[in-house]
């Protein structure tokens, strides 16, 4: 059986692969996005803990 790719259900069908890929593209833009921005938060909180406990511990006199 050959395919006959003028057929509507193909037509449709590679619509909707596109419109499945371009949002799987952008799902991945915003999961990056996400890491990344919690990486940011890590490196923050984890700079203020220090100088908190440095402030604390009298290492660091304000």
């Amino acid at each position: 059986m050959i395919k006959v790719l003028d057929d509507p259900a193909y037509t449709e069908l590679q619509d909707e692969n596109t419109w499945l890929r371009g949002n799987l593209r952008e799902a991945r833009r915003c999961q990056e996005s996400a890491e990344r921005m919690a990486l940011w938060c890590m490196v923050l909180f984890a700079v203020s803990g220090t100088l908190l406990a440095l402030t604390w511990g009298g290492i660091i006199v304000v």
